[in-house]
């Protein structure tokens, strides 16, 4: 295992994970695209990963991401000084030809796009003089040998390099990147051989974001949400939406491009000075004549907006599958890794996983552009380098930790009454809340790499407590009802309560729950009976999987309730934002490191 060791309670704020001594020392960095990240990479594995939104706030900034690289080298004990390479995921020479007869059949929209391309370009060729600034040295003292990599070979490497397979075809699909919408690759030790692409215009990305966008979601990133409501429709529409896209093997992904606008447009998202990105409409008027009158964003959500969702995520799957299909029939490999963001579409995902003839998938836990800045610095290190592969990413626990010295004085700071505990009385205190219905923020370790809080920035709940859902959405979480929270399980439970084996450690897989489990897991069980579960071993986080079993003796149930750690904001990164969501919201308690927060029983509900 050559990644590090989860820190878990009081744990210090991530000790030096790597020796000065070390042969290579990689940075990769997403950027220009959302969810700007930075990663550190050795031969031992990854070593610190984290997002730009985490630490400015700004929900999938999509700026040069200055703070997560100081921040990685910092929770590395490494300089800058010390890289020896830098990779970035990004390629603009990548699919020249293509670039070109795009501008030639779409001049307006092709001219712009190049420009747009080409001011990127000339800022991230400057990348060492955009380091040194990040982390305040003379860019002279920079080292480094510089790596670009084409952004859908990063998407592959990120999944790849980080599962144990020593052969896999590798699948990709989202929206676009280096004119690039996914791809096909046979990947062997550290090679990534690409067999085929989907360029742009065609984009399987484009057409869920443009029915998530006809549906009123006009926020970047708000495509789970309408996953979240297709379970509550029926595929009335399912005919349309197979007229919008299609898989053909030979050619590859296929859009009805009379029924989008996108190809037609420069920039396909605009962003505020508060860093809010909204994205534009990538349907025309032709949708309108197939599906009937968009639905606007604060409009109420009728039957039709459910059955239209619903239509969409069973058109996605198919195609997903047929896209699947041609990838393991190209290479008659049957592990496969999955990245790109339609990766993070778990039901399609449970599907893959239930139907489809594949042995083993791995999905890697930042599946967004954020995990392209892994692959890009893995890449370089293992297939340009030839630096052996340091084995399989089990845990995603890479971020920010913070000490129990750190902690106290945020707590001190807030004036609300805390104590602490040790470990053996942190997990019964927890774990006695928990039992009793109590909703519980839980602040321990590292935080997680990728859009999920996998239990160390997360807010736990009891499963199977009445309307938990709709207590927890009135006193913290604010969000639209028909979108499902999440169950994390004890690995070795996992068949017992869902009809799935294959461990999910990063919450991108959804599963049946068993018929016998629906009502006590009532709380996590969606609407059509399903859970995007996490499994949780005690290997991968020892203090998370301890409370799981605390909370499975005082009530027989292996499962708790696990959502993020925020109030409509990025996941809380810092002791003094969660001790704040604590405060403003109406949690019951807060387990921050050490420490054990509990708001005074007996006020008035307006009072929490």
């Amino acid at each position: 295992m050559g990644y590090p060791t989860h820190a878990g309670i009081g744990s210090d704020r991530q000790a030096p994970a790597q020796e000065s001594t070390m042969s290579r020392l990689v940075l990769g960095i997403n950027s220009a695209h959302p969810d700007a990240a930075a990663v550190l990479v050795s031969e031992k594995g990854i070593l610190a990963a984290i997002c730009e939104e985490r630490i400015n706030r700004k929900k999938h900034c999509a700026g040069f991401p200055t703070q997560a690289i100081a921040e990685v080298l910092r929770i590395a004990g490494a300089s800058v000084t010390d890289l020896t390479d830098i990779a970035i995921a990004r390629d603009s020479k990548a699919n020249v030809a293509r670039k070109a007869m795009f501008m030639l059949r779409h001049p307006r929209s092709g001219m712009g796009l190049a420009q747009w391309s080409f001011g990127v370009h000339k800022k991230l060729a400057g990348a060492h003089e955009l380091v040194a600034e990040a982390t305040g040295v003379a860019p002279e003292r920079i080292k480094a040998d510089f790596h670009r990599v084409e952004h859908h070979v990063a998407h592959a490497a990120s999944s790849f390099f980080c599962s144990d397979f020593e052969r896999a075809v590798a699948v990709t699909t989202d929206g676009v990147g280096d004119f690039c919408s996914g791809l096909i690759a046979r990947c062997e030790g550290s090679t990534i051989n690409v067999l085929a692409k989907n360029y742009w215009p065609h984009s399987f990305g484009v057409f869920y974001t443009a029915v998530t966008n006809f549906l009123g979601f006009n926020k970047y990133g708000e495509e789970y949400k309408v996953m979240g409501m297709a379970a509550y429709g029926q595929p009335t529409f399912l005919e349309p939406m197979r007229r919008l896209v299609r898989y053909a093997p030979g050619a590859g992904m296929r859009l009805a491009l009379p029924y989008y606008n996108h190809h037609y447009t420069v920039h396909t998202h605009t962003q505020t000075e508060e860093g809010e990105i909204t994205v534009k409409p990538m349907w025309s008027e032709r949708l309108r004549d197939l599906l009937g009158e968009p639905r606007e964003r604060k409009a109420p959500y009728e039957q039709k907006h459910k059955d239209m969702a619903a239509s969409l995520q069973r058109c996605f799957e198919e195609v997903y599958m047929a896209y699947v299909d041609d990838a393991t029939r190209r290479t008659g490999l049957r592990d496969a890794v999955m990245a790109g963001g339609c990766a993070l579409n778990g039901v399609g995902n449970g599907r893959l996983m239930m139907e489809h003839h594949l042995d083993r998938v791995y999905v890697h836990p930042a599946a967004g552009d954020d995990g392209t800045a892994s692959g890009a610095a893995l890449y370089a290190l293992h297939a340009i380098l030839g630096v052996p592969r340091s084995g399989k990413m089990n845990h995603a626990y890479l971020g920010t930790g913070w000490t129990d010295e750190q902690i106290e004085q945020d707590a001190r700071a807030s004036g609300l009454p805390c104590r602490k505990l040790d470990r053996a009385a942190l997990l019964e205190t927890a774990s006695a809340a928990l039992s009793q219905g109590k909703v519980i923020g839980w602040f321990q370790g590292r935080e997680e790499w990728g859009p999920r809080a996998l239990g160390n920035r997360s807010i736990l709940c009891h499963p199977g407590w009445p309307d938990m859902k709709a207590i927890l959405n009135a006193r913290v979480k604010n969000r639209e009802t028909f979108r499902p929270f999440a169950p994390a399980i004890k690995l070795e439970r996992l068949s017992d309560c869902y009809e799935g084996s294959h461990e999910v450690p990063f919450m991108n897989i959804v599963y049946k729950t068993r018929p016998e489990w629906r009502q006590r897991l009532s709380a996590t069980n969606h609407d059509d009976n399903t859970g995007r579960v996490q499994t949780v071993s005690r290997e991968q986080n020892a203090l998370y999987y301890d409370l799981i079993d605390a909370f499975e003796r005082r009530t027989g149930v292996p499962v708790l309730l696990n959502t993020s750690f925020n109030e409509n904001e990025p996941i809380v990164h810092t002791p003094a934002q969660a001790i704040g969501c604590f405060g403003r919201t109406r949690m019951d308690c807060l387990g921050i490191g050490s420490f054990w927060f509990e708001k005074p029983q007996g006020l008035k509900e307006e009072q929490l």
